[in-house]
């Protein structure tokens, strides 16, 4: 058995070598630091073009061979296109061959060029196409342009061909005149003598005429400044109360074109509206804040039922003169704070306005102010969604904000130690006692247990012992403390906060809607 496979092994070894093709020896050629030439193999499918140049050295060619097939460009080029170590071989031959003539190799012979030398090559081989193809997109661009010549040439040809026919149909065919599209009153036969009885005086004519002329402008300017509704007092209605276009049209229809009237009409059907409208739930909108010159700031919730109305300019514009005037008027409430008067007109006419004109509950929900002169206050809202005031003894404004943005992003429920309630304190310390006594530690160790919890728990909810979001190496203690300053308190407004909003059921609806239709 192992004969068989070793006759096999073999015959696998012949097949292979025979496919390979016969070899030829490179002599000089240098093989495990020898100087003699071993046999070097060169086939790959074909005779590549190195076997030329093995085959002028193998016959040891004359003079005029060398010079003719070894030291030409050709044979420079192929050498210089084989790999490191065939190169070097083939050079070194080829030297020995030159040598014995007396001959030198030429300049670059064998070497490979540089980037920049095939650069240049290659640049220098395409000017002339270059130079063939701008020609070409010469020629191109000048046959496109007598192309476009012929055309204008035609067309311009067309065009007179075309007036010339208008003008002979014309004249072929002149147009006729247009017939009155008023029948002629028909004319009665009378008497010969009655149309002469009949005929005033001309001067009586005349006289009777100017009257009529002098009366048809004052009449036409009556007619002007009557009920006439066109689209620019549309506009004006529309401009003076910020109506919609129908509404303004139908107001002055009712109201026979009267301005004033109609915006009398408008303002009391934007009460109703507004009535109508006081039922929705109106749970998304906008926190502004409000400061005063004597240092106090107030934050205000106004309230609409769409997140696309609370980006409204309008309703923005709104909720700012809200806030500033909560601000600056000495309102304890938010019934006080609608009273107010800005810009001639209650806030409350405003907010009325405000829902006919946008055609949602508009609500300012609620108001919370901090500041009595004597401290520093400073707010911070996000998005309009989340405000806080911070009101501090000592430090500035811009602490106040940092501060806000510290209570906005961490929500602490409380601001110090002394803030919490007692009985919050107590129920927490009753939770944490009765989870250590179930562990079974002596009374002494849960008493110390509770005490480091109820600190961790402070710790957690106290705004002045969190660690500083800005900066999560000082609390917000050291950071008071580092701009010698105190904590007061903060107020802080979330938008739709203890709302409830309506969740639609879609099922639900749909299944109404097709049971209403049976």
């Amino acid at each position: 058995m192992k004969i068989v496979s070793s006759l096999a092994f073999a015959a696998f070894l012949a097949t292979t070598a025979n496919a390979f093709g016969p070899s030829q020896p490179l002599k000089g050629a240098v093989s495990n630091g020898s100087g003699n030439m071993s046999t070097m193999r060169i086939n790959i499918g074909n005779r590549i073009v190195q076997g030329r140049i093995i085959d002028v050295i193998g016959k040891n060619p004359t003079k005029e061979q060398v010079q003719s097939e070894l030291l030409d460009t050709k044979t420079g080029n192929q050498i210089a296109q084989s790999n490191w170590k065939l190169r070097t071989t083939l050079l070194r031959k080829v030297r020995k061959q030159a040598d014995r003539y007396e001959l030198s190799l030429p300049d670059g012979f064998g070497v490979k060029a540089s980037q920049s030398e095939r650069e240049a090559a290659e640049m220098k081989a395409g000017v002339p196409r270059r130079a063939a193809k701008a020609a070409a997109n010469t020629a191109a661009a000048a046959e496109a342009t007598a192309i476009n010549a012929a055309r204008k040439e035609k067309r311009s040809a067309h065009k007179g061909r075309a007036a010339e026919f208008s003008v002979a149909l014309k004249a072929r065919f002149p147009k006729a005149e247009k017939k009155s599209s008023v029948d002629p009153a028909p004319v009665e036969a009378t008497p010969e003598a009655a149309p002469a009885a009949a005929a005033p005086p001309v001067a009586a004519v005349e006289e009777a005429a100017v009257p009529a002329a002098a009366e048809a402008p004052a009449a036409a300017a009556a007619a002007s400044t009557g009920g006439e509704i066109t689209p620019q007092t549309i506009q004006q209605l529309r401009k003076e109360t910020g109506a919609g276009m129908m509404d303004c049209k139908k107001a002055l229809l009712e109201c026979d074109g009267d301005q004033v009237v109609a915006g009398e009409f408008l303002r009391k059907k934007g009460l109703a509206t507004a009535d109508k409208k006081a039922s929705r739930v109106a749970a998304e909108g906008k926190i502004a804040v409000g400061t005063s010159s004597d240092g106090k700031a107030v934050m205000v919730e106004v309230n609409c039922e769409t997140d696309f109305v609370g980006k409204d300019a309008t309703f923005l514009g709104y909720c700012g003169k809200v806030a500033d005037a909560a601000a600056s008027a000495a309102s304890g409430s938010v019934e006080d704070l609608m009273a107010v008067e800005v810009d001639g007109e209650s806030l409350e006419t405003t907010r009325q306005a405000l829902v006919s004109k946008i055609g949602e509950n508009i609500v300012v929900r609620r108001m919370e102010s901090r500041g009595d002169g004597s401290t520093v206050v400073g707010g911070y809202v996000h998005m309009g969604n989340i405000g806080v005031l911070v009101e501090l003894e000592g430090g500035d404004e811009q602490l106040c904000t940092d501060i806000a943005m510290h209570v906005t992003a961490m929500n602490p429920p409380f601001a110090t130690a002394e803030d919490v309630p007692q009985e919050v304190l107590d129920n927490e310390k009753r939770i944490l006692s009765e989870q250590a006594l179930e562990s079974g530690k002596p009374e002494a160790i849960v008493e110390k247990m509770v005490e480091g919890r109820i600190r961790k728990f402070l710790e957690e909810k106290c705004l002045v012992s969190q660690p500083y979001v800005k900066d999560s190496d000082m609390t917000v203690q050291q950071l008071l403390d580092k701009n010698n300053a105190k904590m007061i308190g903060f107020t802080r407004l979330v938008v739709g906060e203890g709302i409830e909003k309506k969740v639609d059921d879609f099922a639900a609806e749909v299944a109404s809607m097709a049971a209403g239709g049976k």
